[in-house]
């Protein structure tokens, strides 16, 4: 603790008053000397020594800089002034040493005992120096030894000066500090303290008391009989007694103040050599109240604590917080560090202006409440690793000194809160049960039962992916991704929206894992591999829902021939929900025609994959190709735009072939570069070659859509059409031709 620095001020101003008058004195003694033409001396340079010492002197006195250092500096600028003015008059006067001394008792008055130290010694060594030369510093022709008997007797005298004024003020600082420390004591304790004289009236008293006498200040209420500082007449009956054994009292004091109950454990002793008697009243109530707390707090099975205004919890908190809490040693911790695991750093600052706005009061209670951060906390211990819902609620509480706690009272809610996640689970769950009913009930059975086989073909080739070892885990992902992508696509067609989404979700997931750099964690493809198991085993439930539809509307097969048409219709549907559902997503006017198509090229063919690459070409051109309405109005083209399709066998009877064209936009060869070149597909200069960008545009992962969608953006479509015709060894070529469409030519051997 910082030691308080003693208060010199009055003796300085002393010792500068006494340093000004004796400039004077000297100067005035030498002034008249010249002018009675008694000291042989140039007068003008003497007065120009005289006046440069007073302008000198006079601005060193009054300065406030350095002022610690003015015991020395004042003092020997004096010593110089006035050897420089002996030393011109020739030693006209023989009280030197006398001059000497007084200069030192100056540096005395200054109260600085080693800026005193060392005026001396430098003093003594001109002195010496003086006598060296044979200065007659106490007279003319007097012997040596009469000279160093004055000298030292005048040494001896300022020892002896230095050192009775060292312990004078010594003893003065001392009864300044007890003075001042008792001052600040009654000026910054809480406690109601007073002295009082043989009269019982107040001599000293702290600002706490005063104010308890309705004073502003403890100077208004010295010279009052102590009584009378208190109000209500059980605290003058608890005083009366106090003053009646004043000499040695103690007792507690147990009242009603301004409403409130009160505690004062009160003592009074009486201090010898004063007359005095010393009262202390402390106040207890903050302790009283505690105990009861207490009590009641340990009797119920919650989190029951005062947090001071610095989020510090206190002592004595309710036995059960340590066991909710699943920590020990609460007290003198801070709550925002116990639940700083649970919270990120932007809801811990929403945290603390909540508790701010708590302390304050200054809000409506009832507000406070249903802002609260806290009113659901998922609250994680790391050390035991507990996981649990709390709820805190909070109260301010003032004491009696003035401070404001907040009172916090903490639930566990765990099981509440599980069980209302397992309704809404339930709820969300049977909800999804009913749109996936409603979704399919508007399928016809037949394009259902197609797109049924289809998916299950895909999640079997999904097991053989996952089963063959030969592949790299990237590699792996690739095809995974192709499949995934036809299920979402052929459900998304058909308005499977629930189903499509949940597919759409696990696209998104290979995606990522796709976008890792080297191998691939076993964990998450572990992870992966779960999630497709999940959604295969909800295809039963589709299977069960159609069935029972079947048993309510009875519905029936017709012959072969009635199956081979049937097969041709269910694709052709699909093609056209696949174009209509496209449009409305992207908010087009797509108008799909397919006239001319040759049935035993579909029975004939590989109708599974041709559905697959129609249906990604399909809505390549819905989404990329034809442009918006009032775009293609810009362009003097019908704001409906129109996707044809042509099925039909080879004159050699071995191959199909599908053509589809649309009107619309063509590609965007500069786009295509861009993006081609930012993934390292090309390099610089091959972005002009058209060969190598066609090849880009079925890689996998390139898209050149700005956005991610259920339609496009992911880039697998065509990468899909890829790799399915170069499973069956057909072929794809495609022609493209700026602002009026693109032609794709699909030949695919037929069945055997």
């Amino acid at each position: 603790m910082a030691v308080k620095k003693t208060d010199h001020s009055n003796t300085r101003k002393i010792a500068n008053v006494a340093s000004i008058v004796m400039v004077f004195a000297i100067s005035a003694v030498f002034a008249a000397g010249m002018l009675l033409n008694e000291i042989p001396v140039n007068q003008n340079f003497a007065g120009l020594v005289i006046i440069a010492a007073i302008a000198f002197i006079i601005p060193l006195v009054r300065t406030r800089i350095n002022q610690d250092k003015l015991g020395l500096t004042v003092p020997l600028v004096i010593l110089l002034f006035y050897t420089a003015l002996m030393m011109l008059s020739g030693w006209y006067v023989s009280n030197y040493l006398l001059i000497c001394f007084a200069l030192c008792a100056i540096s005395c008055i200054y109260s600085n005992f080693g800026r005193t130290i060392a005026f001396m010694i430098v003093q003594n060594l001109a002195v010496g120096a003086l006598v060296i030369l044979g200065a007659p510093v106490c007279g003319h022709n007097l012997p040596l030894t009469t000279i160093i008997v004055n000298w030292a007797i005048c040494l001896f005298a300022s020892i002896i000066m230095l050192i009775l004024t060292r312990a004078a003020t010594i003893y003065l600082n001392r009864a300044l500090e007890h003075q001042n420390s008792f001052m600040d004591l009654l000026a910054t304790t809480e406690n109601f303290v007073a002295m009082v004289d043989d009269r019982n009236e107040i001599v000293y008293a702290s600002k706490t008391l005063a104010t308890l006498g309705n004073a502003d200040e403890p100077a208004m209420i010295q010279g009052r009989p102590l009584i009378d500082l208190f109000p209500g007449r059980s605290l003058k009956i608890y005083a009366g007694k106090l003053l009646k054994d004043k000499d040695d009292y103690a007792d507690d004091w147990e009242f009603t103040l301004n409403g409130q109950k009160r505690y004062f454990k009160a003592a009074s002793h009486r201090l010898s050599g004063t007359g005095g008697t010393l009262i202390s009243l402390y106040d207890m109530t903050h302790l009283a109240e505690r105990d009861e707390i207490a009590v009641m707090k340990d009797s119920m099975k919650i989190g029951l604590f005062f947090m001071d205004k610095n989020y510090v919890i206190q002592d004595h908190y309710s036995r059960y917080l340590e066991e909710m809490l699943s920590d020990t040693k609460l007290f003198g911790r801070l709550l925002t560090d116990v639940i700083a695991d649970s919270v990120n750093p932007s809801e811990m600052e929403a945290i603390k202006d909540y508790f701010r706005m708590v302390i304050d009061r200054t809000y409506d209670q009832e507000m406070l409440e249903d802002i609260n951060p806290l009113s659901e906390l998922h609250y994680m211990c790391k050390r035991s690793g507990t996981k649990k819902v709390f709820q805190f609620a909070f109260a301010t509480v003032e004491r009696g000194r003035g401070e404001v706690y907040i009172l916090v009272t903490l639930y566990d809610i765990t099981t509440r809160v599980e069980l209302q996640q397992r309704l809404a689970e339930e709820e969300a769950r049977r909800q999804e049960e009913m749109q996936s009913v409603f979704e399919l009930i508007q399928v016809q059975p037949d394009v259902f039962n197609d797109f049924m086989g289809d998916m299950e073909h895909e999640f079997d080739n999904i097991d053989k992916i996952q089963k063959n070892e030969t592949l790299s885990a990237h590699d792996a992902l690739v095809k995974i991704y192709q499949s995934v992508h036809a299920i979402k696509s052929n459900a998304v067609i058909l308005g499977l929206n629930v189903f499509g989404n949940k597919v759409h979700n696990l696209e998104s997931r290979i995606k990522k894992l796709r976008e890792i750099q080297g191998d691939i964690p076993f964990g998450e493809m572990l992870n992966l591999t779960m999630d497709i198991e999940r959604i295969s085993n909800e295809k039963e439930g589709f299977r069960d829902i159609i069935n029972k539809l079947k048993s309510y509307t009875g519905a029936g097969g017709g012959g072969a021939n009635a199956g081979k048409k049937q097969n041709v219709k269910v694709l052709i549907d699909s093609l056209k929900k696949t174009t209509e559902k496209a449009a409305e997503d992207q908010e087009k006017l797509i108008n799909f025609i397919a006239n001319d198509i040759d049935e035993e090229a579909i029975e004939k063919g590989p109708r599974r994959v041709m559905k697959d690459i129609l249906m990604q070409l399909i809505r390549n051109s819905a989404v990329h190709g034809i442009e918006m309405p009032d775009a293609r109005k810009a362009l003097g083209k019908n704001e409906t735009g129109t996707i044809k399709l042509s099925i039909k066998l080879t004159p050699d009877r071995k191959f199909a072939q599908l053509k589809l064209s649309d009107d619309g936009s063509g590609l965007d060869y500069r786009k295509i570069a861009q993006k081609a070149l930012s993934k390292k597909l090309i390099k610089k200069e091959e972005a002009g070659n058209k060969d190598l960008l066609l090849k880009a545009i079925f890689s996998p992962g390139f898209s050149t859509a700005d956005t991610e969608g259920v339609h496009a953006g992911r880039g697998i479509g065509l990468n899909l059409v890829r790799d399915r015709l170069k499973e069956i060894n057909g072929t794809i070529k495609l022609r493209s031709e700026d602002k009026k469409g693109i032609i794709f030519l699909v030949t695919v051997p037929l069945e055997k």
